[in-house]
C-alpha cells in the first residue's frame, strides 16, 4: 500500500515503547463509531518493522470501515452496534421512569439474550462492554461532553481540543461508552503515567490537556453526575524538562531559510498544493496573520484602494484578532489582486481548502501541506508557518515600532486595562502605518516579489 509522498511513517503511531498503525475514521461512520481514529498494534518497538507490517493491518481496517460505509447501522465494532445499545439503554430508562416495572424487566431480558448472542459471536470483552452501554444507568462521558460544551460559549477549536482530550482517554482505556465510574484515579495515573507524558509533547500541550479534563470533571461534579471533590485530573505535577531535547525550540525563520522556502525546488513546484502555497507564504511574510486567518479569507474581508490594501480579520483565534491588517508591499498586494480577480462577497480568497480536521478549519490541510513542503525545501523543524508571525514582530520591533502597535497588527492582546477593556481597538491608518515597516532583507524581498508575479 503506498504512502503519501514525503510521509514515509503515515500510520504509524508510537505508544510507550510499541509502534501501532492508526487510521483516521471517515466523518460519516464517526457517530457509529464513536471514535475518530482506530488503532491496532503491530507488536514491535522498530520503526522498520512497523512500517512492513503496517500495510496488512491497515488494508484490514480500511476493508472494515468500507463494509461498515455499506451498512454503518448494522455494525459500529465488527458487528457490535453500539447505537443499538443506547437505544436499549433508553427504552429501560424509560421504562423505570414511566414505573412499569413489567416492561422494564422484560426488556432487561432482551438485553441478556442479546449480550449472551454477541459474546457467542465476538467474546465475553466486547459483549460485556455492549451489556453496560446498553444497561448503563448515567450517561457516556462522550454523551455528558457534548452536553457540557452545549452550554458553554468556548470557540469551536476550543471545544474540539477539549473533545479530543477526552478521546484520548477513551482511547487508551479501549472503552469509548465509558463512564464516569470508569475513570478512577488509578486509570488517570496509568493515562498519564504510560502514554500522556510519553508523547514528546510540550509541557503548555500536557498541562492543557489535563487542564480540559479537569474542568470537564468540575461540571460533571456541579451536576452531580460524579461526586464532589472527585477529579482524578487535578494535583498533578507535570515536569517541565521531561520532553527537554525532543523538539527543537520554535523560532523565527533566517534569511537564507526564507529564499529557500520562497525559491523552492523543481521536486515541490509539481505538488497539487504548490498552487496555493506560495501565496500563503507571501502573505505570512507581509502581514504575521494566522494561518486560518489567511485561509479563511473572502472577498469582501479585502479591501484594495491605491497602492495599499487592509485585510478584515472578523474570525480569529482571540478576540484580540478581530482586527485590520495593512498590507503595503508589492509582493502581498500582487498576490492579493491576482487571487481578488473575479470574486465578490464571500467568494473566499483560497477557494482550493476545505474546511478539515476535528474543528473544520480551512487551514486544516494547509498546515500539513505546508509542513512537507518546509521539509522538501531543507528547512529545519523548529519552524513552522507561525515562524512568519514570529519574522514580522521581530523586524517591527527592530524598526522601533511601539508594543502596543505590534500587538495591534498581530492580534495580540495589549496587556493593559486601558488597551484591552477600554480602548476599541488599532485603527485602519495605524494598521497601514505599521505595515510600511514590516520589511525583510533586499534579496528576501526581491525572491517574494519574483514568486508573487509567477
Amino acid at each position: 500500500m503506498a504512502t503519501k509522498r514525503g510521509n514515509p511513517d503515515q500510520y504509524l503511531q508510537k505508544v510507550g515503547g510499541t509502534y501501532y498503525a492508526r487510521v483516521r475514521v471517515p466523518r460519516t461512520l464517526e457517530k457509529y463509531l464513536g471514535q475518530t481514529h482506530i488503532r491496532r498494534t503491530l507488536k514491535t518497538g522498530e520503526k522498520a518493522e512497523a512500517n512492513r507490517r503496517k500495510h496488512a493491518v491497515v488494508g484490514r481496517i480500511k476493508g472494515e470501515l468500507a463494509r461498515l460505509r455499506l451498512s454503518p447501522n448494522k455494525a459500529d465494532e465488527r458487528g457490535i452496534s453500539f447505537a443499538e445499545a443506547k437505544q436499549w439503554r433508553e427504552s429501560l430508562l424509560a421504562a423505570e421512569t414511566e414505573g412499569d416495572e413489567n416492561l422494564h424487566g422484560t426488556i432487561q431480558d432482551l438485553v441478556i439474550d442479546k449480550a449472551e448472542q454477541l459474546e457467542r459471536l465476538y467474546g465475553t470483552d466486547k459483549a460485556k462492554r455492549w451489556y453496560k452501554a446498553a444497561t448503563a444507568t448515567t450517561d457516556t462521558l462522550r454523551e455528558l461532553m457534548e452536553k457540557w460544551l452545549e452550554v458553554s460559549d468556548y470557540k469551536a477549536s476550543t471545544k474540539s481540543g477539549h473533545r479530543k482530550a477526552l478521546s484520548e482517554v477513551l482511547e487508551f482505556m479501549g472503552n469509548d461508552h465509558a463512564t464516569p465510574s470508569d475513570v478512577t484515579r488509578k486509570v488517570a495515573l496509568s493515562y498519564i503515567d504510560t502514554t500522556l507524558t510519553q508523547r514528546g509533547l510540550a509541557h503548555t500541550t500536557l498541562r492543557d490537556k489535563l487542564v480540559s479534563l479537569g474542568g470537564f470533571w468540575a461540571w460533571m461534579a456541579s451536576r452531580e453526575a460524579v461526586p464532589p471533590g472527585v477529579n482524578p485530573w487535578t494535583g498533578h505535577k507535570l515536569s517541565k524538562q521531561q520532553n527537554k531535547g525532543t523538539r527543537p525550540p520554535k523560532r523565527s525563520y533566517t534569511d537564507d531559510e526564507l529564499l529557500k522556502l520562497l525559491a523552492g525546488n523543481d521536486k515541490v513546484k509539481g505538488w497539487p498544493t504548490y498552487s496555493y502555497l506560495p501565496d500563503l507564504m507571501i502573505l505570512g511574510l507581509f502581514t504575521g496573520a494566522r494561518e486560518e486567518e489567511l485561509c479563511s479569507l473572502t472577498a469582501q474581508a479585502v479591501e484594495v484602494t491605491r497602492g495599499v490594501c487592509v485585510l478584515d480579520i472578523t474570525d480569529s483565534k482571540t478576540k484580540a484578532g478581530i482586527r485590520p491588517v495593512g498590507v503595503t508591499h508589492a509582493a502581498p498586494r500582487a498576490v492579493l489582486k491576482r487571487r481578488l480577480k473575479g470574486l465578490s462577497g464571500t467568494d473566499r480568497l483560497f477557494p482550493e481548502l476545505s474546511p478539515g480536521g476535528l474543528d473544520e478549519k480551512f487551514s486544516a490541510s494547509a498546515v500539513k501541506a505546508y509542513g512537507r513542503y518546509r521539509r522538501a525545501c531543507g528547512v529545519p523543524d523548529g519552524t513552522d508557518f507561525h515562524s512568519y508571525r514570529r519574522n514580522v514582530i521581530t523586524v517591527l520591533e527592530a524598526a522601533g515600532v511601539g508594543q502596543v502597535p505590534i500587538h495591534r497588527f498581530v492580534g495580540h492582546k495589549v496587556g493593559t486595562l486601558a488597551g484591552d477593556t477600554y480602548s476599541q481597538g488599532g485603527s485602519r491608518a495605524n494598521a497601514i502605518e505599521t505595515a510600511r515597516k514590516v520589511r525583510h532583507g533586499a534579496k528576501v524581498e526581491a525572491a517574494a516579489l519574483l514568486l508573487a508575479n509567477r
